[in-house]
C-alpha cells in the first residue's frame, strides 16, 4: 500500500509543480495522507481576442489595449478618435494616418513596429 502511495505521489509530482506531504500516516493496513499542501503553477490563458502574432498597427493596438485593460472607448478618447476608428484599425479595414500613427506611439510610450515589450520573448540578440 505505501508503494502504491508513493507511485502516486511521483505520478503527481510529474503533473503539478510543488507537492509537500507534510505526514504519512499508516494505520491497521491503511494508509491515509493527513495533511498535504499543494500549490498548482499555471500560465493565465490569453483574452479572446487577443492578437499572438501581431503584424498592422491596429493589431499591435489592440494587443497592447487587452493587456492594460482598455476599452477602445477609452483610447479613442485618449487618441481624439472615434471607437469606431479604433475597432476598424484592429480589425484590418483601415490604417492610420500618420498622424495618428503619432498619437500611437505616444500614448503606447514605444513604436510597436520596432520595439514590443510585450512579446519581447519572440526577439533573438544577435
Amino acid at each position: 500500500m505505501v508503494k502504491l502511495w508513493q507511485s502516486l505521489l511521483s505520478q503527481l509530482t510529474k503533473v503539478i509543480p510543488i507537492i509537500t506531504v507534510k505526514k504519512l500516516q499508516i494505520r491497521n493496513g491503511t494508509t491515509s495522507l493527513t495533511i498535504c499542501e499543494i500549490e498548482l503553477g499555471a500560465t493565465k490563458p490569453l483574452p479572446k481576442g487577443y492578437p499572438v502574432n501581431p503584424s498592422s498597427i491596429g493589431d499591435y493596438l489592440k494587443q497592447y489595449r487587452i493587456a492594460h485593460g482598455y476599452t477602445a472607448f477609452e483610447i479613442s478618447l485618449e487618441l481624439d478618435v472615434y471607437d469606431s476608428t479604433i475597432y476598424k484599425w484592429e480589425l484590418g479595414l483601415t490604417e492610420p494616418t500618420p498622424k495618428n500613427i503619432i498619437k500611437i506611439i505616444e500614448f503606447m510610450g514605444y513604436d510597436p513596429r520596432i520595439y514590443n515589450p510585450l512579446k519581447i520573448e519572440n526577439y533573438e540578440l544577435t
